[in-house]
């Protein structure tokens, strides 16, 4: 076959599989049989074993300390956030909510405790219309405790809020009556470094993918040695006792928030699988606090380490190019090397699939980059057989449909003439 009939038989070939692939996709299938096969890999990204099992330990981060608020009455946070307050921290947020009043003495206690914080930063929830996607409300703590604070909407994604579900991402910023509103990371990092809150707003992505930097040396099932020891962690306990010394807070972001009732032990409340989670397949146990990921976004943003994806135009023309040169590649071997066919096939859409694999963990580990290869690998795994069936069934169909409708074009000129 000449070089230019290859050419053009390659993208007749590719246009056979991408379209099978697409009626395939589009194809319902409702299989109890296919459940847990389902299950255990629809939450599994291929970065995951980068967060997991390749990336050492990060350095411990020192502008972020986290504090445990464990079980304690309001009364008990007041008293922890004066202590605080006396080793002058550059702002404190906490990861709770104080919507309704409770005990007169309590409430009393910790509105004084947070008149007296500098800068103080308290969750918020956003209420997005389902129809629509915008934010239609946003829920606060009570006024007599937001007229101290500064809001901050919970920013993490989580499917469905389900914890098993694993948190990639983040809200930097959402809009409200036409009013820009900072998420929890987002206004905590511009009180303690503005500029660095106003590049990452600048990048303007409506999404943020987490580049988690680790999480806190306690029981964690599920986790790895290279997920903890990177944020300091103070039980409630050690601040009540002032077992901590004065360089561990000054000039610090304090977030505050549950990670057990006491630091160590383990507790499914507010916990959340994340990368970090040494089963990255078929995760079964949440591995990390929601406070220790706002301070995973926090300490991302302060070190401006941004995982960027390849633009959706430039992924679908390599992707596209990489399944035309498979198929160009593929055809020539098909024809010219029958009696190795399937045997040659099936190993270059093996190694082609580990190829691309192995390039995808080490771009997004050398270089927080991440790309789509799954329409290409499925395409290099389907080659070999969907190439078989156009040139064994397909091809040979066309041409002796073509060679029918000549011999009657023929003939019914030759009745014309008669």
């Amino acid at each position: 076959m000449t070089f230019k009939k290859l050419f053009r038989e390659s993208f007749l070939v590719m246009a056979w599989i991408l379209g099978f692939m697409w009626i395939i996709s589009n194809i319902p299938i409702n299989a109890d049989v296919f459940s847990p096969v389902s299950d255990a890999f629809k939450d599994f990204e291929l970065t995951d074993v980068v967060f997991s099992h390749i990336r050492e330990n990060q350095k411990e981060e020192k502008n972020i300390v986290l504090v445990n608020i464990g079980k304690l009455d309001r009364g008990g946070v007041a008293a922890l956030i004066n202590i605080l307050n006396q080793y002058e921290p550059k702002a404190i947020g906490i990861d709770a909510f104080f919507r309704k009043p409770k005990d007169p003495q309590l409430d009393f206690e910790l509105a004084s405790a947070f008149s007296h914080t500098k800068n103080l930063v308290l969750v918020s929830e956003l209420i997005e219309n389902p129809t629509t996607g915008s934010v239609d409300s946003i829920k606060y703590s009570n006024p007599m405790f937001m007229k101290y604070a500064q809001p901050g909407f919970a920013d993490m994604i989580a499917e469905g809020k389900n914890s098993l579900n694993t948190a990639r991402d983040c809200i930097p910023k959402e809009v409200h009556n036409k009013d820009t509103i900072l998420s929890f990371p987002s206004k905590l990092v511009s009180i303690y470094a503005p500029e660095k809150l106003k590049r990452y707003i600048s990048r303007n992505h409506d999404v943020e993918t987490i580049n988690y930097q680790g999480n806190i040396n306690v029981y964690t099932e599920g986790s790895t040695s290279n997920s903890k020891t990177v944020f300091t962690a103070l039980d409630w306990t050690d601040v009540l006792d002032t077992n901590f010394t004065p360089e561990t807070i000054k000039d610090k972001i304090v977030i505050m928030g549950f990670m057990g009732e006491y630091i160590g032990e383990n507790d499914w409340q507010d916990k959340f699988c994340t990368p970090l989670n040494s089963q990255y397949v078929g995760r079964t146990a949440p591995d990390m606090y929601g406070v220790v990921v706002h301070a995973n976004i926090v300490s991302m943003i302060l070190k401006e380490s941004y995982i960027n994806d390849m633009p959706q135009w430039l992924n679908w023309t390599l992707t596209l190019l990489f399944i035309f040169l498979t198929v160009w590649i593929f055809n020539w071997l098909y024809l010219n090397t029958a009696e190795w066919w399937d045997g040659i096939s099936m190993i270059l859409s093996l190694v082609g699939v580990i190829l691309l694999s192995t390039a995808t963990v080490i771009i997004f580990d050398q270089k927080n980059y991440t790309f789509d290869i799954a329409i290409a690998s499925v395409a290099l795994l389907l080659s070999g057989n969907l190439i078989e069936l156009y040139w064994g069934i397909l091809k040979p169909l066309y041409m002796r449909t073509k060679q029918k409708n000549v011999s009657l074009q023929n003939q019914n000129k030759t009745e014309e003439s008669i």
